[in-house]
């Protein structure tokens, strides 16, 4: 899934899907007429994707390609000899219109696999152009409702997982802003490195939320996923917007720091102030309310002294703005 390797229960569940699958839309097809039963099996299998809506996908672009493909074949392949200028000629002519139109490549790619083969079996096999077209149907429907059924993709306790994790690694980092102060602020320290660590730690939460919510979409038996998603989603947002004012903050101490106007005494402060929004961070993670947050003032004239209340003034503003909702069962 997005590269990533399957985990042994969705190779287990996508074994089964392909086995139940496989018989059920064979002998759908049968029931309905088909002489080429196995076509709903092959589409069934080209269905069943990492997500139910990525599933959808494929499964429209299959039955869309597939009628596109077969009728223009039926309507041009009388008039045409069966070579390879034939198949380019009636090839171009059904993908015209829906290259035009804007149709995603998975469409395209079916448009021109149904023209091949039916253009090819069509006379050889009678009644294959509108059997691969039934059991097509066929086998997409059967994946999908096997797809809601059976182990249903859901990756949102993974998402889950990693969202609530953040407040207090967030808290670790202003504690360590602190201890970095309180050491003097050294030029050569490890807090690059750390923020760039979490921003790319936020990045990968971000596409597993995205993840996550594809994977419960449309799919009705899943809506206390879909809720779970929800409420992390809001969770993450507002993380999103205290790790952008401690990134601020630390930017902050450390232009001070080199302008010489940071002096020890004024450094202690900070450590305090730094220490007072973490306490508030840890204090909204466990669903409590914060109390009105009255930061130790240091030289009010500094230009860098208003930027910095201002930030520690803003987080204790999110906080507040957002609560914390209650925490999910997990």
């Amino acid at each position: 899934m997005n590269n990533k390797k399957l985990s042994i229960q969705h190779k287990i569940s996508l074994s089964l899907k392909m086995v139940i699958g496989s018989s059920i839309s064979w002998e759908l097809a049968v029931l309905f007429g088909s002489n080429y039963p196995y076509l709903a099996p092959i589409s069934l299998i080209l269905c069943l994707q990492a997500t139910l809506i990525r599933s959808i996908r494929f499964g429209l672009a299959r039955i869309v390609g597939t009628i596109i493909g077969g009728v223009t074949v039926s309507l041009l392949a009388p008039t045409l000899h069966e070579n390879g200028w034939s198949i380019a000629m009636i090839m171009m002519v059904s993908l015209l219109v829906p290259l035009i139109l804007g149709v995603n490549a998975t469409s395209l790619h079916q448009i021109a696999l149904s023209v091949l083969l039916v253009l090819e079996f069509e006379h050889k096999l009678p009644g294959y152009g509108m059997d691969r077209i039934r059991d097509s149907i066929i086998g997409v429907v059967v994946a999908l409702l096997l797809h809601i059924c059976i182990y249903p993709s859901n990756f949102t306790k993974g998402a889950i997982a990693e969202v609530e994790e953040l407040p207090n690694q967030l808290a670790n980092m202003l504690k360590s802003l602190g201890t970095w102060l309180e050491v003097g602020a050294p030029q050569k320290n490890y807090f690059h490195e750390e923020f760039n660590q979490l921003r790319n730690k936020i990045f990968q939460i971000e596409k597993k939320i995205n993840q996550a919510q594809l994977s419960v979409k449309f799919n009705p038996l899943l809506k206390k996923s879909k809720q779970q998603i929800i409420e992390e989603d809001f969770l993450f947002k507002t993380l999103k917007l205290v790790n952008a004012d401690i990134e601020v903050l630390f930017k902050i101490m450390e232009e001070w720091k080199k302008s010489g106007s940071l002096a020890k005494e004024g450094m202690k402060i900070w450590i305090q102030n730094l220490l007072l929004l973490e306490s508030s961070l840890r204090i909204w993670n466990e669903e409590k309310e914060i109390s009105d947050v009255l930061f130790n003032e240091t030289f009010p004239n500094d230009k860098f002294y208003f930027t910095a209340v201002w930030h520690g003034q803003h987080l204790i503003s999110t906080l507040k703005k957002r609560p914390r909702m209650s925490r999910l069962k997990k």
